[in-house]
C-alpha cells in the first residue's frame, strides 16, 4: 500500500540536522579529536559532576516539568523575575520553543548567513520562511542589510554574538541603534551562546538590551562555557508576554532533574567557571597565533573557536584535518571553524595545515 504525504512547508527542502555526519561522528576510528561542535574540551564544574553521579538513583522519576528551582535561579541570577524566564533543552531547544510561540505560515525570520546550521531548520519547522542576509566581509552582521529585509511579514530576527562561525561581536552602540529601529511587530532574538568567552565570566545582572528594549529575548546555553553539552538545558530570558508564550510551546519534560541540578550549581560556581575561561582563551589566542604564521587568513574570536574566511579552500582544509584525525567544520564556499580545543589536537591540526598546498588556499 502506497500512502502519499507531503511535507508542511519548506520542510521538505529541508534535511534532518547533520544527517549525513555519521561517518564522522565522534567516536568513529577515524576521529580522534573532534573540533567540529565548539564543545568544551574540559569536564563539567566539579559541583556539577559531584551532583551527576548523586542523581543517577534518580532515573526512574520524571523530572519537574516547569524546571521551577533553575527557572527561580537563572532569574535571581539575571536579577528578573521569573516569569521572565524560560528554559529548555538547550538554547537551539529554547529557540525552536519561541519560534513556534511566535510564527506561522507566511511568516519570516531574518538572520545573518553563514550563521548557526540549525537556524533554517528550526525557522522551517515553525513554519515560517528564513530570510538570510550576508556578513560581511570581515565577518560582522550587516545590521544595514538586516534592517532593509525586516518587513511586514518579519516576526522575529536573530542576533548571534559572538557569533557562530566567525566569533565577531556586535558591539553595544550598534546593537541598541538596531533594536531601536525595529517596529513593534518584531521580536529580536539575541542569541548569546558565547558570551561567557567574550566576557571572562558570566557576571550577575540583567543583560542590558533587556533593560533598554522591550522588544528583545537573549538566548543562553548551559553548553558551552559551563560543559554540560550533553545534558541538554538552556534557557530564555524576555518580556512577560512572550516568555508566557514561549513557556507553552515546551516540550514536556524537556528539561532533565540532572540537568537542572547541574545548572543551578554551575550558576553558583563563579571562580571555576572563570578559570576554565582564562585557560580556553589563552589557547584560542595561541592557536589564532600559530594558523596566522602560516599564512592562513583567521578571524579574532571572542568565543570558544576561530574562523577561517577560506570560501574556496574550506572543504580541502577540512580533508586536510581529518586525515590527520582532527575533525573541524566546512562551510562550504565560506570557511572553516575549528573549536578550541586539546593541545594535541591543535598540533596535528597545524601540522596539517601547513603540509596542504598553499595555492589551493585562496
Amino acid at each position: 500500500m502506497n500512502v502519499r504525504f507531503a511535507e508542511r512547508g519548506a520542510l521538505g527542502e529541508m534535511s534532518a540536522y547533520r544527517v549525513t555526519e555519521s561517518d564522522g561522528a565522534p567516536d568513529s576510528p577515524s576521529v580522534a579529536f573532534d573540533l567540529s561542535s565548539n564543545e568544551l574540551a574540559l569536564p563539567p564544574l566539579p559541583a556539577a559532576l559531584a551532583v551527576l553521579r548523586e542523581g543517577l538513583s534518580r532515573l526512574a522519576r520524571y523530572p519537574d516539568p516547569t524546571a521551577r528551582a533553575l527557572t527561580e535561579e537563572i532569574a535571581a541570577h539575571l536579577r528578573l523575575t521569573a516569569d521572565r524566564v524560560a528554559v529548555g533543552p538547550g538554547s537551539a531547544g529554547v529557540l525552536q520553543q519561541i519560534l513556534l510561540a511566535l510564527c506561522g505560515e507566511g511568516d519570516e525570520v531574518v538572520y545573518a548567513w553563514p550563521g548557526f546550521d540549525a537556524y533554517p531548520l528550526l525557522v522551517a519547522v515553525s513554519g515560517a520562511a528564513g530570510v538570510q542576509v550576508p556578513l560581511t566581509s570581515s565577518g560582522d552582521h550587516d545590521l544595514a542589510g538586516i534592517r532593509a529585509a525586516v518587513g511586514a511579514r518579519t516576526k522575529v530576527v536573530i542576533l548571534c554574538s559572538p557569533h557562530n562561525p566567525t566569533g565577531t561581536v556586535i558591539e553595544r552602540a550598534r546593537l541598541h541603534r538596531f533594536l531601536r529601529s525595529l517596529p513593534d511587530h518584531v521580536v529580536a532574538v539575541l542569541d548569546e551562546a558565547y558570551v561567557e568567552f567574550d566576557r571572562g565570566g558570566d557576571p550577575p545582572g540583567r543583560p542590558q538590551v533587556l533593560r533598554a528594549h522591550g522588544n528583545t529575548v537573549v538566548l543562553r546555553t548551559f553548553s558551552k562555557a559551563y560543559g554540560l553539552a550533553g545534558l541538554r538545558v538552556g534557557y530564555a530570558a524576555g518580556p512577560r508576554q512572550v516568555i508566557a508564550a514561549v513557556r507553552k510551546t515546551a516540550l514536556p519534560f524537556g528539561v532533565t532533574h540532572l540537568a537542572e541540578r547541574a545548572a543551578i550549581l554551575s550558576l553558583h560556581s563563579g571562580a571555576e567557571l572563570r578559570a576554565r575561561l582564562r585557560t580556553v582563551t589563552a589557547a584560542r589566542e595561541e592557536l589564532t597565533l600559530e594558523i596566522g604564521k602560516l599564512g592562513l587568513p583567521v578571524l579574532r574570536s571572542r568565543a570558544n573557536f576561530v574562523w577561517l574566511p577560506v570560501p574556496s579552500a574550506a572543504e580541502s582544509l577540512a580533508r586536510a584535518a581529518a586525515a590527520a584525525g582532527v575533525k573541524v567544520r566546512a562551510c562550504p564556499g565560506y570557511g572553516v571553524r575549528i573549536s578550541v580545543g586539546e593541545a594535541e589536537a591543535h598540533r596535528r591540526l597545524l601540522e596539517a595545515f601547513g603540509a596542504t598546498d598553499r595555492g589551493n588556499w585562496f
